[in-house]
């Protein structure tokens, strides 16, 4: 681009953003989290460089909690899986206090890594943990012990033996967090950790393991009380005097899901106690205690998640405590999205959209990582988070790699300098795609799987799908969509079935896969009576429910565009404007076979100009656009025709990821 030209470029694009875009002038202190950055390298020579250059508002870094205390003074504790900077509890506490406050000074957050369910040790050779428990325990950082006896902060199974679990070629026992000692121990690290410096914690190994020491029974029996009644306990559970049973085990896994084919009544009951009573005992320390002890902690959970996979660790968290409290959420994808699921050939594009999506409704719309754990696609997972609404890419974040360090930056950069397309606006979406919690909890696993299959196929057409709990089936909610689709949506409240068949009596589409509603909430059919009429919601044979959505939207939809399909798209609207993001997954692959070098080796394949169509309010008789992305030099104008209610425009080719800002007129 010529010199002049690109000057006048640049001088558009800085008018256009200072005359729509007003909150783009706030401080970067009184906006929402949409930046961010994690690592376990602390003492990369790269990485306080990389800071200064990125600015990502949080820096999720560093290590606190059981594990660290008693694997620290470890030799191999600098090595994986926590990789200290230095061997030694002081010493490593010390360095990342001096950390801490380097990172502060740059004006940055910090939320350390708080490890939670699981420490190094053995109980039979009495060492890792139990040594440092009974022998070096220090109380001048942690005060007198909670508990003279280990045991008292273990799971452990109702004959008294601690969970001997392994990983990482290390042994390992499990601590449980329905244990008043445990939870007083984790209160005195939380504190270690604040006066370290850090603004926040994120948890993870948040498991539970079958564990049926006297305080899961308590709490067990507790929760189970009000549920069933005496017949029903005995008739169910052959339970005939709940304050006398002792549970030999209490089965439930933090993450897991019963098998539907063998599990007893008992492991779907566990299951939801151990998920409501592991946030009760989360929200007692790092929410209660927590923000007690530093006003405004910021608390998240690290939890996993694969491809919308079915044992999530909060799956049997009813909606209203999954996100409470809580200032961010990071998932893991795991490997889900790499190996013999990334093969464009095979039309495997790796992406993690509906799994952002999942996260996304379930978060409340508050910030959320997805974690990849591949450290090749950087720009590509940095721009699926932004467009899903997320804060970026979690793990892998290869700063100390020359291409790494510049693609996070100029993505984060871009964040920054665009706070007019992320903030402040709402989802827009053609489809409402109802995730069917409540019939996952009700042994209908294949429930998550049609919502799965369903969701990525009209993800790779470009349909633009918002995730819909069914715990949020409300009139309120579904207005917002021309269409809803209903994969196997088996078990339904009566006022859920209702919002369903107020909408479409109000002339919304509705699809589904199966008759939705035949159960209750209790798994328990319905009166058939009360379902009659929901077989109109069935598509033909001949289309499916995908292409009935497709064939809908051609009339009905807002928006249509004609793209790869390995180009995912996300909109938003607001403040007089709609937005359009679009990823370009599409690579050169290369050899499948060879080793990769790492981000110099994602070598997107560019696409080519985009036509889109997008549906205008009636009262909307002019529009501008503005065509931004992190791989270009400056902001591009787009020409917008506006006929009969229809915008038709351009988007220019892009490389990975490229946003479309309408402005709507009058």
């Amino acid at each position: 681009m010529k010199p002049l030209l690109r000057y006048m470029v640049l001088l558009v694009a800085f008018a256009w953003i200072a005359f729509f875009s007003p909150q783009f002038a706030k401080s970067a202190e009184n906006l929402p989290l949409r930046t961010f950055f994690v690592t376990r390298s602390l003492g990369h020579e790269k990485l306080l460089p990389y800071l200064r250059e990125a600015r990502p508002q949080v820096v999720q870094i560093g290590n606190y909690g059981a594990m660290f205390h008693g694997f620290a003074d470890d030799p191999k504790s600098t090595g994986w899986p926590m990789q200290l900077p230095v061997a030694g509890e002081r010493e490593a506490l010390e360095f990342q206090r001096g950390l801490n406050a380097e990172v502060h000074a740059l004006g940055l957050k910090v939320v350390g890594h708080f490890r939670l369910g699981k420490v190094m040790g053995d109980w039979e050779e009495q060492s890792g943990y139990v040594e440092y428990y009974y022998k070096r325990w220090p109380e001048d950082l942690l005060g007198k012990k909670p508990h003279p006896d280990l045991l008292e902060l273990l799971q452990r199974d109702a004959d008294g033996k601690p969970n001997q679990t392994g990983r990482y070629g290390k042994a390992q026992l499990e601590l449980c967090l329905t244990s008043p000692h445990t939870r007083e121990m984790f209160k005195r690290m939380l504190k270690v950790a604040v006066d370290n410096g850090v603004d926040g914690v994120m948890t993870n190994f948040n498991y539970y393991d079958n564990c049926a020491c006297p305080y899961c029974q308590e709490s067990f029996k507790k929760w189970l009380e009000p549920k069933l009644t005496k017949g029903e306990l005995e008739a169910q559970l052959g339970i005939a005097d709940l304050s006398r049973h002792t549970f030999q085990h209490i089965p439930a896994k933090i993450p897991g899901y019963p098998d539907p084919e063998t599990a007893g009544e008992i492991e779907w009951l566990a299951s939801q106690w151990a998920a409501s009573n592991f946030k009760e005992g989360f929200d007692e320390v790092f929410i209660k205690y927590g923000r007690k002890l530093k006003p405004g902690l910021l608390v998240g959970q690290w939890n996993h998640l694969g491809n919308v996979g079915i044992s999530e660790e909060r799956m049997f968290l009813p909606l209203p405590g999954w996100n409470r409290d809580e200032d961010y959420f990071w998932y893991s994808g795991g490997a889900s999205f790499v190996g013999n699921n990334l093969n464009l050939l095979e039309h495997k594009a790796g992406d993690a959209w509906l799994s952002c999506l999942y996260v996304r409704e379930l978060a409340g719309g508050k910030p959320f990582v997805l974690g990849k754990y591949e450290g090749i696609r950087l720009a590509a997972s940095m721009a699926e988070g932004l467009a899903t609404g997320g804060i970026g890419m979690g793990r892998y974040m290869r700063f100390e790699d020359p291409v790494g360090y510049e693609v996070l930056s100029r993505y984060t950069r871009f964040v920054h300098q665009n706070r007019q397309l992320f903030d402040n606006l709402e989802v827009h979406a053609d489809v409402g795609l109802v995730l069917p919690r409540q019939s996952v909890w009700n042994r209908h696993p294949e429930s998550l799987d049609a919502f799965r299959s369903i969701g990525q196929a009209l993800l790779e057409k470009q349909v633009l799908v918002d995730v819909v709990a069914d715990e949020n089936l409300t009139d309120g909610r579904l207005a917002r969509y021309p269409a809803i689709i209903l994969p196997q949506t088996h078990c339904l409240s009566d006022s859920q079935l209702q919002a369903i068949r107020s909408y479409a009596l109000a002339g919304g589409k509705v699809l589904s896969v199966g008759v939705p509603g035949l159960f209750g909430m209790d798994g328990k059919p319905r009166n058939p009576s009360l379902v009659a009429g929901l077989e109109a919601f069935l598509p033909s044979q001949q289309f499916g429910v995908v292409g009935a959505t497709q064939s809908f939207l051609e009339t009905h939809g807002t928006f249509h565009i004609e793209a790869p399909w390995t180009v995912r798209a996300a909109a938003y609207s607001g403040q007089g404007r709609f937005v359009l993001h679009l990823v370009n997954y599409n690579r050169d692959e290369g050899d499948t076979g060879k080793r990769s070098r790492g981000p110099i080796d994602e070598k997107p394949i560019p696409v080519s100009s985009i036509p889109v169509r997008l549906r205008l309010p009636s009262s909307v008789k002019a529009a501008k656009g503005m065509f931004h992305s992190p791989d270009i030099d400056a902001p591009v104008m787009v020409g917008i025709a506006v006929e009969e209610g229809l915008a038709k425009l351009e988007i220019p080719g892009f490389t990975v990821y490229g946003v479309v800002e309408v402005l709507l007129g009058n």
